[in-house]
Formats: C-alpha cells, structure tokens, sequence
C-alpha cells in the first residue's frame, strides 16, 4: 500500500497530532491487518530549499506509524512547485511515479517493482490522475479541498479540473469530504465527512487555568486565523459576549494584527489535540463566521464536528456542509441576522452528556475511514 498526502509531509501530520483527514486515513491503513508493506509518500520537495535548509535528500528511510514499521518515500525535484502546463504535470507525475516505485521494489529487495503490486491511496490530485506506472494495481483518490477554486492556486486551476476529469476517467475509487465538493469531482464520489479523535474529545477535561480567568459567556473559534473570517461577525461577536477565544495558526499576519486589536478577543497558538479539546469544552458557543467562497463552500470544516463533540452550540454562515450534521444544536443563519444568532446560541446550553456521546461515536475517525481503507483493500 502507497499513501500520500497532497501538498503535505509526514512531519506536518506527526506535528498537528493526525488530527486531519489524511492523517487519519494513513492511521487507518496502517492499523489495518490487510494491508502489507506501508510506503508513505511525501509530494515533490526542491533539491535546492533541502539543500539550502541542510536536510539530507534521503529517498528512503524507516519510520513507525501507529507502532508498525513503514517506510517513507522523500522524492525531490528542481522546484517545489508544480508546472503550469499540462504535459509538463503529466510528465512530472509520471516521473514521480517511478520514484515511487523504485522505493517500493527497494523494500522488497527487488531491481524493479513488480506490475500492479500496490494500491495507491493519496489526497493529491496530479498523483491520483497522472501518476500511472505500471506498479498501480489501484488507485483512490480523497478530496479534501477543491483545488480548482482555492484563491492561492489561480495558475492551476485548469489543471485541477482536467486532473478531476482524469481520475474519473481512469476509473478510481473517489472520496470527498463533502457533497460540494463531490459534485465537482465526480458523480461517482462518495461523501466521508470530517470526524474526530473519540480518545482526545470523550473526555471531560479540566479546565486551563489560562482560560479559567477568562470572563463567561465564551465564543470559541479553532483554525487557520486569516483572511476566511469575515470581519463583521467577528467583530458583531466579540461585542455580545464576555470573551472571543481564537485557536490556530497564524495564517495572516494582518489579520491576526486586526483580531488582537478587538476588545475581549483573545488569540492562541495552535495547542496540542487534548489540550484544544479542554479549551474548547471551557467554551459556551462555537463560531463559523466565514466568507462565502467557492473553496470554503466545499470544505468540511473539522471545527463544527469539535465544537459538536465537546457539547457546545454552533452558531455558522450558511455553507452547504454545514447543513444536517445537527439540525438542533447548529444555528445556520444570514449575516444580516447574526447578531440574533448569537444570541440564540447563547441561550442553548451546552448538550447532555449522553448526546454529546453518541455524537462522537457517530463521527469517530475510526468510523468514518472504514470505506476509504475497504477500497484500498478490496
């Protein structure tokens, strides 16, 4: 089994503690018993950046993911960033197929690999639609965002949707995180929204002492800090309740600036996965006050399952993901009526306990990665 993630390295899902998508997805495959030697795969990084920071261009080395061995595969190019013609993506992913199955052969001891002697399972969608070397026995594809509308990759765009069209046209198992983004892929993509860890947000914990002094009622908002929040909710929400609590990295600088300027707004670091599940819980309400874009009406946002699994309330824009996780204990609604929203949630409480259970077993990671990792094995 090959797993890789999109534009990500192993380290980054080891740093963030598998909270994501595709961390959970290589956790369950490799807790899997079906599955055989386990390559993870990082995407293409730059001979130069790895020279110039120093880093040893390895190929190949051993790592251990969730306690069974694995080997993982570091390929390297000129640039890190991929061309922005067709036949030079084509002709990379091929290239990058190669690499990998030159590291696959070399775990098996072997010159070259064997044909159709793997699966390839990987968030990418060159690798998923260009990557076709003759090791592939099989290939799925997770969508995680829709690249073909993210503001950062404009240059790509085309590409994005011919690598959709590519996948679907070589017949690949398709996952997605949300119906948006489904639609867009394929008609043949299955939905497997974001979840949660069950062992991190079962508990009850204690709560920090570096929020207890914080004044009550707190609104809570987990994530990339930057330009996705739209100001006037923001500031809407900072102004009606006792303290605004923001969790995540620093994704712009400006806007990072802007929120600790706002009274009652207090801006964390990111914290480690127990310890974002116990400032959570000491929250009242928890926000989703995004812009409306084309990328972020595809998303699933990992924050509403949280605020879900610790007991709080949802107060969120309209975005289609949003919609049927939780018809009670989320409150969608316009911008024009979000100060009225804010007040309704206010006013929920937090959940009984039973029900906050049966959520999380609902959408545990260990529950939602079960179709993904039966069609790897299949």
């Amino acid at each position: 089994m090959v797993f890789g993630f999109s534009y990500e390295m192993f380290d980054d899902a080891v740093g963030r503690e598998f909270c994501r998508p595709p961390d959970q997805t290589l956790l369950a495959l490799a807790h899997d018993d079906r599955v055989g030697r386990l390559i993870v795969a990082d995407p293409w990084r730059s001979y130069v950046v790895s020279a110039a920071r120093r880093r040893p261009v390895r190929l190949v080395e051993d790592i251990t993911v969730a306690g069974r061995n694995a080997v993982r595969v570091r390929p390297h190019r000129l640039r890190t960033d991929d061309p922005t013609d067709l036949g030079s993506v084509e002709r990379s992913y091929r290239r990058y197929g190669a690499v990998l199955g030159r590291a696959l052969a070399r775990t098996r001891g072997e010159r070259k690999p064997r044909p159709r002697s793997a699966a390839l399972v990987t968030y990418n969608p060159f690798v998923a639609a260009f990557c076709d070397s003759p090791w592939i026995s099989k290939v799925v594809y997770f969508g995680q965002d829709d690249w073909a509308t993210g503001e950062g990759v404009v240059r790509w765009w085309d590409l994005y949707r011919e690598a959709y069209r590519r996948i679907e046209e070589r017949g690949a198992a398709i996952f997605a995180v949300s119906e948006e983004l489904a639609e867009r892929i394929s008609p043949r993509t299955t939905v497997v929204p974001n979840g949660v860890i069950a062992d991190v947000w079962r508990p009850r914990h204690p709560e920090p002492g570096r929020i207890a002094a914080l004044p009550r009622p707190r609104a809570v908002y987990t994530g990339t800090i930057d330009d996705r929040l739209e100001a006037d909710l923001v500031e809407t929400t900072a102004s009606m309740v006792g303290s605004l609590v923001m969790i995540g990295y620093p994704g712009d600088a400006r806007t990072v600036e802007w929120l600790r300027s706002l009274d009652r707004v207090h801006v964390f670091d990111p914290v480690g996965q127990h310890e974002l599940a116990a400032l959570v819980q000491a929250c009242d309400v928890g926000l989703i006050p995004h812009r409306d874009q084309a990328c972020i009406r595809a998303m699933s946002p990992l924050k509403l399952y949280e605020y879900l699994a610790a007991g709080l309330p949802v107060l969120s824009v309209d975005l289609p993901p949003i919609h049927g996780v939780d018809d009670e204990r989320v409150c969608i609604c316009r911008r024009e009526e979000w100060a009225s929203g804010v007040k309704r949630v206010l006013d929920m409480g937090s959940a009984p306990e039973g029900r906050r259970q049966q959520f999380i077993d609902a959408v545990s990671w260990e529950r939602r990665m079960q179709p993904v990792v039966e069609a790897a094995v299949d």
